[in-house]
């Protein structure tokens, strides 16, 4: 219901795109993240903002990453051909959370080809995302989409936690059980990747899964952890979106993981 859009800023030609990357760069910025609400179809309709990420990326050289939704192979191409670095990529394979959901008559199918698109013709950096929960607050299909996701051997991957928000039809769904969610960090860890915790989680996980992600090393990144884990746990502070890869760091601000 376009609750957590309103907290971005709002961009809706590609003249205000290009004007606003220059103050993000003036500011010190080093990169945008490009997203926004879907079409019916589960895509950004971002292809008359590609001549403008085009002369940003040229121009100002920032990190750029965007949320593309379901897309073809000659989509994936331009986004690359365009200079976005990332594609921060989610993937359900649920049939049920994909029909009720997202409210997209699409399938699983649909979902890993978009992937496979991305990764064969795309950007250089491809982040799948794994929303826990979705399914209202079971955990189930996830497993699937971790060893699903081993075959690729992408560099990261992202887990995200339902949040029932009120005025949405979501609100009054359970929460994902912090202790399921957990079993399946667990279970990730076993694969070769960067685990990374992002910013959608219930602020009850900050207390309760947080400290315990930390304290057992179920992640490598985690996204506004309570200030007081920053000093408990000695951690290192990055300044960045979770998805970005670790040589972009490097070179972007110099940080070493």
């Amino acid at each position: 219901m376009a609750r957590y859009l309103g907290q971005m800023e709002h961009i809706d030609t590609p003249e205000k795109l290009y004007w606003y990357a220059r103050q993000v760069k003036k500011n010190g910025g080093i990169g945008l993240l490009i997203s926004g609400g879907f079409t019916k179809d589960g895509k950004l309709p971002y292809r008359a903002f590609l001549p403008s990420i085009k002369r940003i990326k040229k121009e100002l050289g920032l990190i750029l990453s965007i949320h593309s939704g379901l897309i073809s192979r000659e989509e994936a191409a331009e986004l690359r051909d365009a200079g976005i670095d990332i594609v921060d990529y989610e993937i359900i394979l649920d049939k049920q959370t994909i029909r009720d959901v997202l409210n997209l008559r699409r399938s699983p199918d649909d979902f890993i080809k978009t992937y496979e698109h991305l990764l064969e013709e795309g950007p250089p950096y491809i982040a799948p995302h794994i929303l826990v929960g979705a399914k209202h607050g079971v955990i189930s299909w996830e497993y699937h989409a971790v060893r699903l996701l081993s075959q690729y051997k992408p560099y990261i991957i992202v887990f995200l936690a339902l949040i029932p928000t009120r005025n949405t039809p979501m609100y009054g769904t359970p929460m994902p059980s912090p202790e399921k969610f957990m079993d399946l960090l667990k279970y990730a860890r076993r694969y070769q990747w960067i685990i990374s915790i992002g910013c959608m989680r219930p602020r009850s996980f900050k207390t309760i899964v947080d400290p315990v992600i930390i304290d057992k090393e179920l992640a490598d990144r985690i996204v506004l952890p309570r200030k007081e884990y920053i000093t408990m746990y000695d951690l290192k502070i990055v300044n960045s979106c979770c998805s970005v890869p670790t040589e972009l760091l490097e070179e972007v601000v110099g940080i070493r993981e």
